[in-house]
């Protein structure tokens, strides 16, 4: 622990290694959501992507302080580009047309 956390680059480091965790804890339990619930299902905000920050926090603060903070700038980074990811993938292709709406003239 004490030779990962010494420098200020080690520290940087440590947060983006532990964000590179949060993607892949976030893949694996999609992953394991989609064989148990279906095709279908959808990862959320608050269960699946805040356990999946939060225990990526934990393993960032087993580095350093400083780590915790660059991990969860980084986890946010990561999960902005992911989102527009499965958007481009699995998004509506197809744009709705828009709806014309009459107006009825009065006599």
């Amino acid at each position: 622990k004490k030779r990962i956390s010494s420098g200020i680059n080690a520290e940087y480091g440590g947060g983006g290694v532990s964000s590179l965790f949060f993607m892949f804890l976030l893949t694996a339990v999609g992953n394991l959501e989609g064989i148990l619930m279906g095709k279908g299902f959808e990862l959320q905000l608050v269960p699946e992507v805040a356990f999946a920050l939060i225990v990526s926090l934990v393993v960032a603060g087993s580095i350093h302080r400083v780590s915790i903070t660059c991990c969860l700038i980084f986890s946010l980074v990561i999960l902005y580009f992911m989102n527009s990811i499965s958007q481009k993938t699995y998004g509506l292709s197809e744009s709705a047309a828009p709806v014309k709406v009459e107006k009825k003239k009065r006599r």
